[in-house]
Parts: C-alpha cells; sequence; structure tokens
C-alpha cells in the first residue's frame, strides 16, 4: 500500500498547486521515476536481510517449530 501511494504522485507528477510547479521544476523522465520506485523497496528488503538477527527462542529451529 504505501509502495502505491507513493508511486503515484511520482508517476503522475507535480499538481497545478504545487511547489515544482511554481518554480518551474520540469517532471523527472519515466525511467528515473521507475527505478527510484524499485529501489525504495529493495533496498529496505537488503536492509532487513543485512541487520536481521533471528531471536534466542527461535535460534536453530525452523519457522513451523518457532511457532508452537
Amino acid at each position: 500500500m504505501v509502495l502505491v501511494v507513493s508511486a503515484a504522485p511520482a508517476l503522475t507528477g507535480p499538481g497545478r498547486w504545487s511547489l515544482d510547479q511554481a518554480l518551474g521544476v520540469t517532471p523527472w523522465p519515466l525511467w528515473a521515476v521507475l527505478a527510484a520506485v524499485v529501489a525504495g523497496p529493495v533496498s529496505g528488503l537488503l536492509t532487513r536481510l543485512v541487520l536481521h538477527r533471528p531471536s534466542a527462542a527461535t535460534k536453530g529451529k525452523p519457522y513451523a517449530q518457532a511457532a508452537e
């Protein structure tokens, strides 16, 4: 849901009342927007993968056994 909400304004561009419109900033090209939309979740997943530490209660147990 967060991805959809953040991608919608990125893909539609600045609105009539936006600061981008007031300053005359041109919209990003589509390839840059899509790269940013992909890079956000990928970097979050990589951070979780690198920093995740199993708890002492589940250490060495498969996920199915840990729930018991």
